[in-house]
């Protein structure tokens, strides 16, 4: 949980910078400024967050292969859903952030599906299932967020090159 509870704190931050309107400079800086400085801070603030689902991720899913519950019956579908969620960190950072979204699903998929008898005995409430079910929808929402305010992200090698639009104000005068 406490994965969730940090990832959770920079969606707070993230959604606190998302809903402030930028309509007018700020200090010696012009509108235009300032909405780039805007698209820059979100950005960097859902990425911290991202780049810490997936390193707290990738430790989970180095531990959680082959434990789909699906060995038995179909081996090389285990094989390739542990091969996945080894490289699903990676594709989100490099390639595309929606690989979140396989990442987090997969690991919890681990979870439910595991058959080891530790892992039944683990209270759902306090299970690493209920955190990736967590983590999955606050990143939705984030996601969503970033896309709400015309912050198309895709991965980190685009970082803050997606088309802004500026807002016009007309004159006082």
């Amino acid at each position: 949980m406490k994965d969730v509870a940090i990832a959770a704190i920079f969606y707070a931050f993230l959604f606190v910078v998302l809903t402030s309107p930028v309509m007018s400079g700020v200090g010696k800086m012009s509108l235009e400024t300032t909405q780039k400085l805007h698209a820059v801070v979100s950005q960097l603030i859902f990425w911290g967050a991202t780049l810490y689902i997936c390193a707290s991720s990738t430790y989970g899913a180095f531990v959680r292969q082959d434990r789909f519950g699906l060995s038995r019956d179909h081996p090389v579908l285990n094989r390739f859903l542990s091969l996945l969620l080894l490289v699903s960190p990676f594709l989100a950072v490099f390639l595309n952030v929606r690989f979140v979204f396989l990442m987090l699903g997969l690991l919890l998929f681990s979870h439910v599906r595991s058959k080891t008898e530790s892992d039944h005995e683990i209270d759902f409430f306090r299970s690493r299932a209920l955190s990736n079910a967590l983590l999955l929808m606050l990143f939705t929402l984030a996601l969503m967020l970033m896309n709400n305010n015309e912050y198309a992200v895709s991965s980190l090698l685009n970082f803050n090159s997606t088309p802004h639009t500026t807002i016009e104000v007309p004159d006082a005068g």
